[in-house]
């Protein structure tokens, strides 16, 4: 039985609504499933519910920053 190809996960760190789904459409449209947070101090918990392949993190967030993160 041939085993199912594997979707990459790609977790959008941003606070920028306008530019976390243009990234986000972009690597849509290229076959990635994606998801977006835009709270800083909730990314880390995401982070590890999600076990994303690749995690695109805005250094710069209101609160908790992306170094914390």
């Amino acid at each position: 039985m041939p085993l199912e190809p594997h979707t990459w996960h790609v977790l959008i760190v941003e606070d920028d609504q306008r530019l976390a789904e243009l990234t986000s459409d972009y690597l849509q449209n290229n076959g990635l499933s994606v998801s977006i947070e835009g709270n800083g101090a909730l990314a880390a918990a995401r982070i590890i519910d999600e076990q994303p392949d690749l995690v695109i993190l805005d250094l710069m967030l209101p609160g908790e920053d992306g170094f914390s993160i």
